[in-house]
């Protein structure tokens, strides 16, 4: 009788833990739906990123240290080379007369770098 009722009690708690499981995938795809609902957003492609990275944030690597800098860094490849790579790469590493202001909870850090020119010669 008590191996019966070993039994019963563990199916119960499998089916609990995949009801569990269940109402966080529900969930996880009600954000990412109510997230990709902009019609000016590939909806298809927006659902795609969104389960990639909910299957990444599981694993732990949604956000690897350093990441942002980098990303950042090849961002700044894309400028012409010359003076506004330079800025770029200053303002990025936050070098020269670079003024940071923001925070996680507003959304961002802005990054604002003032270069000085010559004023023009009449």
């Amino acid at each position: 009788m008590s191996q019966l009722l070993r039994s019963i009690m563990g199916v119960a708690l499998a089916l609990g833990a995949c009801t569990l499981a269940g109402q966080a995938a529900a969930q996880a795809d009600t954000a990412a739906a109510a997230k990709c609902s902009d019609p000016r957003v590939d909806r298809a492609a927006c659902l795609r990123e969104a389960a990639a990275a909910e299957q990444a944030k599981r694993q732990g690597t949604l956000n690897s240290p350093g990441g942002y800098e980098e990303n950042a860094l090849l961002r700044c490849e894309r400028q012409p080379e010359g003076a506004a790579r330079e800025a770029c790469i200053k303002r990025v590493q936050g070098e020269g007369n670079t003024e940071t202001r923001g925070s996680v909870p507003g959304g961002g850090v802005i990054r604002r770098t003032e270069t000085p020119l010559p004023a023009p010669k009449n």
